[in-house]
């Protein structure tokens, strides 16, 4: 009798065990089914729904590293920094090893006025993968912001060596050879930011204003013109050039 009452109990204990794992797998196809769909939703541009359907996932699993980042993107998109950063702390959590987590937490970082977590978040993640065209580009973006000129320009450098079709690239190192006072560097920069990009409003206007420091005010118009096209916000922009320009001539004929 005891001999099968061990029996017995071991049937009920593996009995048990594998109702858990049918569970543990339903759970886990759950969270995968309302994953994906967040994931269409978010493509779709539906970002509340994505959330909505982000949450159930993690509801059902939550370990779903993929869940947390999708979530911190879903709140990125909504400017909601905070949880964003949150969600992709927990990814990382789960996921140490994943550069496109660490690129986008610093992306948050950066927009939430965290300059040097962003920074730090950038270089962890081109340890990770040196080859993150989009890391060197941020990166360099984030140099400049904090005076490193020459590490901004090598971060520019690399990413158009990685991607010479990237023209955002092209039109950051144009800024740097601007702030440098390297004129003629700069306006070949926003060219080719240009050529690879014929609606790129920015590069429109950072030429444009190159041409109005060489005195080639007839360039310089037909640049703010194609900027105005592609983005009427700009206006703004365009009409303090002119007045810089104005003032610096009027101060340079008095000074004759």
């Amino acid at each position: 009798m005891t001999e099968y009452r061990h029996f017995f109990f071991l049937l009920v204990l593996l009995s048990l065990t594998g109702t858990m794992a049918l569970g543990q797998s339903s759970r886990r196809a759950s969270a995968i089914s309302y994953h994906e769909r967040g994931v269409q939703y978010h493509k779709q541009g539906e970002v509340d729904l994505a959330l909505t359907d982000y949450n159930i996932a993690l509801k059902f699993d939550p370990t779903y590293a993929q869940a947390y980042y999708n979530r911190g993107v879903a709140h990125y998109d909504k400017k909601e920094f905070t949880a964003a950063i949150a969600d992709y702390n927990r990814a990382l959590e789960l996921k140490s090893e994943d550069a496109n987590i660490y690129y986008n937490r610093g992306i948050a970082k950066k927009d939430s006025g965290d300059l040097d977590g962003a920074l730090a978040d950038y270089e962890k993640a081109l340890e990770l993968n040196p080859k993150m065209v989009a890391a060197y580009n941020n990166r360099g973006t984030a140099r400049k912001h904090k005076g490193d000129l020459n590490g901004a320009l090598a971060d520019y450098d690399r990413a158009i060596e990685l991607d010479a079709k990237l023209a955002s690239a092209w039109n950051n190192r144009g800024n740097i050879w601007r702030t440098k006072g390297e004129w003629k560097k700069a306006l070949t920069d926003y060219s080719r930011a240009i050529q690879l990009e014929s609606n790129y409003a920015v590069a429109y206007l950072n030429r444009g204003a190159i041409y109005l420091c060489l005195n080639q005010t007839i360039e310089a118009q037909q640049d703010f013109d194609q900027a105005f096209k592609f983005d009427t916000k700009l206006e703004p922009m365009i009409e303090r050039y002119w007045q810089k320009w104005k003032e610096w001539r009027t101060a340079e004929v008095s000074t004759r």
